[in-house]
């Protein structure tokens, strides 16, 4: 069955988006050329507006920093996306005075290293080659191998500069993790170990069509499947494929139901294809497979207890796909039911839901059983408190906007705590365009004004909004990203990016 026009729309800006923010996430590994690693460089610009303090000695506005009078900026954490040996502190400055750069590292037991004090006197012959391109810079710190900083700077009276950025250098090749708790890597709900189906042996002969993928993630349905709990660990991808087969070949849908499968030993499992990142719609929810996911308990826990294993597994793989949907656990959900004959709700009908919720809440059944079910407060609450602090509910006012026509875009988030929020602009090529300052609140809240600063784009293309934020242990939370699309006024609008239902009826 071919895919829509509008689900490939949807997934392709899906996988962008979510391609920039694993980017800054995962380690990147260096190649290594001859004899010696070749050293990887990543350039992360600073959002001035975070350096902001309460006193008027000193001004952030138009992407410059301007001191009055002799201060001490905000401290802010900037992230690289890969574990780095080094770091330098880089920045244009456009009136004489001294800038002095103050950073602290992570170290392997928690916490920030003691302040360091960055020297910055080097610099190339007036007139050279080197000189040409007005960057001033701090000398190379040795880290030996972190992912992030915590910058602040000490500024001489009258100091002006721009474009401040932390240039992080791998130049080991293959940088080992860290021993211990990292305050800052640690803190993100991280990637469960998930058995891929090629581990379980999914064939894609048995597809009958390719599943379709929503716009978002609002919430996920635990579910068991009912069968039996007597089997062993070496049989449970027997009874994934087992299951597999009777979706596909009984059923008549296109892939299993499940988005993800659980055992009864707490191994977690991907279900249906088309990326665990991605909201691809189920066929195990009927009436509310779209926006929401599902994952499956192998089992029957109306009389059985649910093993220690699978709770702890349910929390893991619960934390992780919320926190990467920007789903805050304990909330709920509006959704709108499409119907069903095994739905308890209407077609049209606009239902309350929590956000870890079972397919009893909207099913005409069960399940996940007697013995699951009472456990979802529980799971909630600990998914809850896993992997903070978290970004949710990030959002825009507008998903296009058209080259030449005003319009003030406005963007919006909530946070587990009050966070230190960074907001940067990434153009369609995944450059550097547009610093939108930063806040520190948990609920953050952005105008980027029509008339600028900075001006808006008028090069068509899809743009990222990048969130960063961290609290005030410096623990970073996962980034969210944002995209809009910039069209041409005579560009013709695109058809509405509305996710169709699979063809078979979901059970």
């Amino acid at each position: 069955m071919p895919v829509s026009k509008p689900a490939v729309r949807i997934a392709t800006r899906i996988t962008l988006v979510a391609a920039i923010s694993a980017a800054l996430l995962a380690g990147l590994v260096p190649l290594r050329g001859g004899a010696a690693p070749r050293a990887v460089v990543r350039t992360v610009p600073v959002a001035i507006g975070v350096l902001q303090t309460e006193s008027p000695a000193l001004r952030t506005a138009d992407g410059m920093v301007l001191a009055r009078t002799a201060t001490r900026t905000r401290p802010t954490v900037v992230c690289a996306p890969m574990r780095a040996t080094g770091l330098g502190v880089t920045w244009h400055q456009h009136a004489a005075g001294d800038v002095d750069t103050l950073v602290r590292t992570p170290t392997a037991v928690g916490g920030w290293s003691p302040r360091v004090r960055l020297e910055s006197g080097d610099e190339p012959d007036p007139g050279s080659l080197e000189a040409a391109t007005g960057t001033r810079g701090t000398s190379f710190l040795w880290t030996g191998g972190s992912r992030c900083v915590r910058l602040r700077l000490d500024l001489d009276a009258g100091v002006r500069l721009s474009d401040l950025s932390v240039v992080f250098v791998d130049s080991s090749g293959d940088v080992p993790p860290l021993a211990g708790s990292l305050g800052v890597a640690s803190a993100l709900a991280r990637e469960p170990r998930i058995v891929t189906r090629d581990e379980w042996g999914a064939d894609p002969g048995l597809m009958n069509c390719t599943p379709f993928v929503a716009d978002e993630v609002r919430m996920g349905f635990v579910h068991h499947t009912a069968g039996t709990n007597d089997y062993t660990r070496e049989e449970a991808d027997d009874v994934i494929r087992g299951v597999y087969a009777y979706h596909t070949s009984g059923r008549g849908w296109c892939d299993i139901g499940y988005n993800f499968l659980v055992d009864r030993f707490g191994t977690i499992y991907e279900g249906r294809s088309g990326g665990i990142e991605l909201p691809v719609i189920g066929a195990a929810q009927a009436g509310f497979n779209t926006g929401a996911f599902s994952v499956s308990v192998m089992g029957n826990f109306q009389t059985a207890q649910v093993p220690d294993a699978v709770k702890r597994a349910l929390v893991r793989l619960l934390a992780w796909r919320l926190d990467v949907a920007h789903v805050n656990p304990s909330s709920q959900a509006t959704m709108t039911s499409a119907g069903g004959s095994t739905t308890r709700y209407d077609a049209g009908t606009v239902v309350r839901l929590h956000a870890i919720s079972g397919h009893r809440d909207t099913g005409l059944t069960k399940c996940p059983g007697a013995n699951l079910y009472p456990l979802l407060p529980s799971i909630r609450d600990r998914v809850a408190r896993r992997g903070l602090p978290k970004i949710w509910n990030p959002r825009l006012n507008h998903e296009q906007i058209t080259v030449g026509e005003p319009v003030n875009i406005r963007i919006r988030a909530r946070a587990s705590a009050k966070l230190d929020w960074s907001v940067t602009v990434l153009d369609p090529a995944g450059a550097f365009f547009a610093d939108l300052g930063g806040q520190t609140t948990d609920a953050l809240r952005v105008i980027w004004p029509a008339g600028g600063p900075p001006t808006p784009p008028t090069v068509p293309g899809l743009y990222t909004v990048l969130l960063s934020a961290a609290d005030a242990k410096g623990r970073v939370a996962r980034p969210a990203t944002l995209s809009f699309e910039v069209v041409s006024a005579l560009s013709p609008s695109p058809s509405p990016s509305v996710s169709p239902l699979p063809s078979a009826s979901p059970s």
